[in-house]
């Protein structure tokens, strides 16, 4: 009999990410960094033709297509596609998010089906309102089924300085405060925030922060 152990396991060549986020969430940063490359990704279109001229962040929204694949030249086992998340049009980007999952979750093909759902929340300090009703919309609507999504919440760094700020009204000496402060986001993120996204129907699989070195300013 055959050692299980030591079968050989299908992997796919390209692994094949939705990521959806709102404009300006530094999704083309943290594409950059999984990937360890630099600059502006390939664009690809459905028959696998690359988009020209290289469609830059600005205008690519501009003709926005959830079909194309991005690629690193330096990286092209990762295969990305970008929705624009659902600021404008909500219903109908939603709709074509919904579509594009289960078409792609339904294909046989290992190299051409989706493998995992990267959702991106950016941070501010103007607010701590993170979930729009297009977002609730998604998670409660959606069932991804095997394709796991991940939320990745990025610049965690304000939830840091807001935490420095508290932390500093509270009497707590500068650098102890400084020290504290990512602690006491963590915590205040658990308490308040997680809760709502572990409430959904469909909730994440899992949880990312992000967050770069914070700055505290005496």
């Amino acid at each position: 009999m055959a050692d299980v152990s030591r079968r050989e396991i299908n992997r796919p060549e390209q692994f094949r990410i939705l990521i959806i986020g709102r404009a300006n969430a530094g999704k083309t940063t943290i594409l950059r960094a999984v990937c360890g490359a630099e600059g502006e990704p390939d664009v690809y279109d459905q028959d696998g033709k690359k988009v020209l001229p290289l469609l830059r962040p600005a205008k690519y929204r501009g003709e926005h297509n959830i079909e194309y694949s991005l690629k690193f030249p330096s990286n092209p086992g990762f295969v990305f596609h970008d929705s624009r998340g659902f600021e404008s049009g909500a219903a109908d980007e939603l709709e074509l998010v919904r579509k594009f999952i289960q078409d792609k979750a339904s294909l046989g093909s290992m190299k051409n089906q989706l493998h995992a759902i990267w959702y991106e929340y950016c941070f501010s300090t103007d607010g701590n309102r993170f979930m729009t009703v297009a977002d609730k919309e998604f998670f409660n609507t959606i069932d991804t089924g095997r394709v796991p999504v991940v939320a990745i919440f990025t610049k965690f760094d304000a939830l840091d300085s807001v935490a420095f700020s508290a932390l500093s009204a509270q009497g707590v000496p500068f650098e102890e405060a400084q020290k504290r402060a990512p602690e006491h986001a963590q915590a205040q993120f658990d308490q308040h925030v997680l809760p709502l996204i572990k409430g959904v129907a469909h909730p994440p699989k899992a949880v990312v922060y992000l967050r770069s070195k914070a700055s505290f300013r005496s």
